[in-house]
């Protein structure tokens, strides 16, 4: 499968240098991290151009700010940011603008939801259409817009693997402020949805994909009791869902916390998944099976 997964990744890059969603299709900053941090978890010095020439692409579409846009048709700064940022940290080369995007995720906090809503939590948390803290603040799909799990998640991740070199930026209140968030929004059984874990007093279901990305987050807490409920609930979702994304995702973050069980069995299952659908032929999907069969876990690895 991998060779077959390379064959394709290769294929499907653009002559910018940068990868679409699927091939042919525009160069997107997500794809792009994505298939930088697979090609290069496999080691092989002949895909040094191809990784190289995406490499470019990123640096090139970075924003003054220290950002990234979705693609580069867009002009303002996204959660992308985060996976450009630990993309280029695998290359000595690019530190300064992996630091760049860093400084820039340092000083981005997801909208408040004001006030009253605050008051409503604190003293009549049962009027509250959502049961989550509004007073903590992550990270955002795009600027100005209201906290959500998955770039959260990301960002972690990103300013996690740059700590040391963020000691006066204010990461570490971020930090704690985005773990804090996190937990706050876990679902009752363990486990993570998009955004919130309760909405008019139903309670979500988490999603494999973004339960995996979130304990992957949280690593720093293994032996935490929502850590362990959470990898728990991951592993009967993932017997349950054919999808290459979430099962890529799943065996990341069993690999970083020591499921070698779960480990081997989710690479048979995304073997298998690979085989009867290709994975559709999306990009991030086919980056992300090259880590988790590539003990791609390491680039995760806070």
């Amino acid at each position: 499968m991998i060779d077959k997964v390379t064959y394709l990744i290769l294929k499907a890059q653009n002559p910018d240098g940068g990868w679409g969603a699927l091939a042919g299709k525009r160069s997107n900053t997500e794809a792009t991290s994505l298939v930088i941090l697979g090609l290069h978890s496999l080691g092989d010095a002949a895909l040094d151009a191809s990784i190289d020439h995406g490499l470019t692409w990123l640096t090139s579409r970075q924003r003054a700010d220290g950002s990234w846009p979705v693609t580069d048709q867009l002009h303002e700064g996204s959660w992308m940011t985060a996976l450009a940022t630990v993309a280029l940290t695998s290359s000595q080369r690019h530190q300064h603008s992996a630091m760049r995007g860093a400084h820039w995720l340092c000083q981005q906090k997801g909208a408040s939801p004001g006030w009253i809503a605050s008051l409503l939590y604190r003293f009549l948390p049962q009027k509250s259409a959502n049961q989550l803290n509004p007073d903590l603040q992550g990270w955002f799909w795009s600027a100005g817009a209201f906290s959500w799990v998955e770039p959260t998640a990301y960002a972690l991740i990103a300013l996690q693997k740059l700590r040391p070199f963020l000691r006066e930026t204010g990461a570490e209140a971020r930090l704690r402020q985005g773990e804090l968030l996190l937990y706050d929004r876990m679902c009752a059984g363990g486990g993570w949805n998009y955004g919130n874990a309760q909405v008019l007093g139903e309670e979500l279901r988490p999603y494999p994909d973004i339960t995996a990305l979130t304990l992957i987050a949280l690593q720093n807490h293994q032996v935490a009791e929502a850590n362990t409920l959470s990898l728990h609930a991951l592993r009967s979702m993932t017997a349950q869902v054919p999808s290459g994304l979430a099962l890529s995702w799943s065996i990341l973050a069993f690999a970083l916390y020591g499921y070698e069980h779960e480990v081997s069995l989710g690479k048979k299952l995304l073997m298998s998944h690979y085989e009867a659908t290709g994975f559709l032929g999306e990009i991030k999907s086919l980056a992300l099976a090259l880590l988790a069969c590539e003990e791609g876990a390491q680039t995760f690895r806070v």
